[in-house]
């Protein structure tokens, strides 16, 4: 374990912004974590998994970022349905991802090719064409800053539900580190998560009517691949924003006067708002200010070109939030985890 000062974060978070650390640690053992809390038990902290969900709005973080490097996976236990696995918190996600449909186990595929650490998955609750982590976590272990221990929270303790865990509460944020998180899969499966339309068209193309896991897999990097710029050639933290839930008669309304709305029901009076649609809908003709811009195939997703700072990034992001407002009555948050 080595402690670096006044270390660059450029390459340690996907907006690609030039932040610098006061310190900086990647720790690769619990008891290391244990050991940099006896070191600066008083210096504020943050935890950072592959940093492609973080905005930072400051050019110095005047504290101490510990990278989570613990890595490993396996298999707790088994039967002939179903399969229990652990996964280290350091972990890049779609490596795990793809270790488990190797082995042949469903639950997971629809998350394939997802950027990310094992250990962020929780707190985001990561989600996409129709599954949600919250689907197969059992549970998580986690180190509570406070008590200096591991504690394991269930999936009931974690309070999952869209884009949230109790992880992302302020009241609790950096109270809790996460080290590794259980999922159960399924061993046999019947029938996979095909019902998003995006999907079923890239088997058509890929002329496949009965997938396998491998298959939806590979059909969900086909269509990432199309759809989505590669943080590597150009900085970006994938959906800025969450899709809002309004009541299905405001639903309605706004259907009347703006028909290209697209809304998805997920109750009787519950309508989730594709938030790319509403930001297509406002025309907004400033795509790019400086040298931040709007992605055209998905517009929820904002680009640095090169130079931008947090400041730049968050305020281009206020000036759509405010514009929606105005426009549509809707407040549009974010799902970027913002670092004062």
């Amino acid at each position: 374990m080595f402690i670096k000062k006044n270390f660059s974060l450029k390459k340690f978070n996907t907006f690609g912004i030039n932040v610098y650390a006061r310190y900086f640690v990647e720790v690769k053992s619990i008891e290391e974590i244990q050991k940099i809390f006896d070191i600066y038990p008083y210096v504020s902290k943050l935890f950072l998994g592959n940093g492609s969900n973080i905005l930072f709005l400051k050019s110095y973080y005047p504290g101490l970022v510990i990278k989570m490097g613990i890595k490993g996976k396996k298999v707790i236990k088994e039967n002939d349905d179903q399969v229990v696995v652990q996964a280290f918190a350091g972990e890049n996600w779609n490596e795990f991802v793809n270790w488990t449909i190797k082995k042949g186990f469903s639950g997971l595929e629809n998350l394939s090719f997802i950027p990310g650490t094992v250990g962020a998955a929780p707190i985001q609750n990561i989600g996409a064409y129709g599954a949600e982590v919250k689907d197969t976590l059992i549970k998580v272990q986690a180190y509570e800053t406070n008590k200096r221990k591991i504690r394991e929270l269930t999936r009931q303790e974690c309070q999952l539900k869209y884009r949230y865990s109790f992880f992302k509460d302020p009241h609790y944020r950096n109270q809790f580190m996460i080290v590794s998180v259980f999922f159960i899969l399924k061993k046999k499966y019947k029938q996979l998560n095909t019902s998003y339309v995006e999907i079923q068209k890239e088997l058509e193309n890929m002329n496949i009517k009965t997938p396998t896991i491998n298959d939806l897999s590979q059909a969900i990097f086909n269509i990432r691949q199309k759809k989505l710029p590669n943080p590597k050639k150009i900085g970006n933290a994938g959906s800025f924003f969450q899709n809002p839930v309004v009541e299905k008669l405001y639903f309605e309304k706004m259907k009347h006067q703006y028909p290209t709305i697209i809304g998805y029901h997920i109750s009787n009076h519950k309508v989730r708002l594709s938030a790319n649609s509403l930001i297509q809908n406002m025309k907004w003709k400033r795509n790019k200010i400086g040298n931040v811009g709007i992605y055209e195939k998905k517009p929820i997703i904002l680009l640095n070109y090169g130079k931008a700072t947090g400041i730049d990034i968050f305020s281009f992001s206020e000036k759509i939030t405010k514009n929606i407002k105005k426009k549509f009555g809707i407040s549009l948050s974010r799902e970027v985890i913002v670092i004062q």
